[in-house]
């Protein structure tokens, strides 16, 4: 039982080096998947987006997305995830040279990798954010939320298997605007069948519209809550532990600490995880990327953990079990190599591992594993 350290980018044959910061996610047979724009010496990034994917025997292998797909290519780096209601994958990304364009590379086991412009197929406005998107299974809808240009809006893209619709989740409901600097992020709170979406507004504040089967609604979480404001971070994100009933929402504070916004029955509730932890600050205009490993046949007892970057370059860890939090330096711990950016992490629990990958300052892709075994 541990954590182990794996360079997925020597361990890969003919896997090129990468920038910005990787995108990860879990599909079928345990398969895992990373994705990341190329790097060269010459021009930074290389506008091809590469794909790094094994199955559970642990055999990784790479291939290029964009060419496969005959798809754009990348401005930036990417998001993916999966709708797990059609069995296939998705990537969305800007284009080249940030024109403004939501593109789409998606996957299914009988068309293979194939290309769309989300932005031609809703009839969208151009988007000033990195896209992200998301999956609510309650209602087999596939979601693309970013910051639209002009006005602070957020749209949304939406196909529940009828083609994508846009719409500016913002102006209908009086939110207020998106930071110049933020890229919204979304989820799903299955058992609530409602939909999350999180952004920053100036200054610092962080915004969660949400929709239940009323429509759309909005709340500002630091008002509400009473938590320090977030920094310059991009992004903030979010998500669900099934197991307590809750919702979580980590960002780095100005103050470089670690802090947890909590929603329960009772409403929104505020944590400043570095203290409760003791954990090291954090690097200030980052975003920590959290996730619940819910109780299964190897984690008898359910655990969260949030995974960020130390103000040290290293990767950390704060978990949570039984009501009390601690930290952990993973990076050390491994012996891995400094992070640059952010990391990305998910969990499997049938398998009993978590998985967080990163960019490392020798722009290869780390895998950090735990296993119980």
């Amino acid at each position: 039982m541990g954590w182990r350290i794996k360079n997925l980018t020597t361990a890969t044959s003919g896997a090129p080096l990468a920038v910005y910061q990787p995108t990860a996610w879990l599909f079928a047979q345990f398969t895992r998947h990373v994705v990341f724009q190329g790097y060269t010496p010459t021009n930074g990034g290389d506008t091809q987006l590469y794909e790094l994917y094994c199955s559970a025997s642990d055999d990784w292998n790479v291939k290029n997305l964009v060419s496969e797909a005959e798809g754009s290519p990348a401005g930036t780096n990417a998001n993916g995830y999966i709708w797990a209601h059609q069995g296939s994958q998705h990537v969305v990304y800007q284009g080249l040279r940030l024109d403004g364009r939501v593109h789409e590379l998606w996957y299914t086991e009988d068309d293979g990798w194939n290309h769309n412009d989300l932005t031609s197929a809703g009839n969208a406005p151009l988007a000033l954010s990195q896209p992200f998107g998301y999956e609510t299974y309650f209602d087999g809808a596939q979601r693309v939320v970013y910051h639209a240009q002009g006005g602070g809006a957020v749209h949304e893209l939406r196909n529940a298997g009828n083609g994508w619709h846009d719409a500016d989740l913002t102006s209908a409901i009086a939110a207020p605007p998106c930071s110049p600097t933020s890229a919204p992020t979304g989820y799903s709170f299955e058992d609530q069948k409602t939909a999350h979406v999180l952004y920053r507004a100036d200054p610092g504040r962080i915004i969660e519209l949400w929709q239940d089967g009323s429509g759309w609604h909005w709340g500002d979480l630091t008002a509400v809550t009473g938590a320090p404001i977030s920094s310059d971070a991009e992004t903030v994100t979010g998500y669900v532990f099934r197991g307590q009933g809750t919702q979580h929402v980590d960002y780095v504070g100005g103050d470089g600490h670690l802090h947890e916004l909590w929603w329960a029955t009772d409403g929104w509730h505020h944590n400043d995880l570095t203290v409760a932890a003791g954990a090291p600050i954090a690097y200030t205009t980052s975003s920590p990327a959290g996730y619940a490993f819910e109780a299964g046949l190897f984690q008898p007892v359910a655990t969260q953990h949030v995974i960020f970057t130390g103000h040290d370059e290293m990767v950390h860890e704060l978990w949570w079990r039984e009501g009390a939090w601690h930290t952990n330096n993973i990076g050390a711990l491994v012996g891995a190599p400094p992070i640059v950016g952010d990391p990305v992490a998910f969990v499997e629990v049938d398998e009993g591992s978590q998985n967080v990958f990163y960019l490392s300052d020798a722009h290869q892709i780390i895998e950090l594993r735990w296993t119980v075994s």
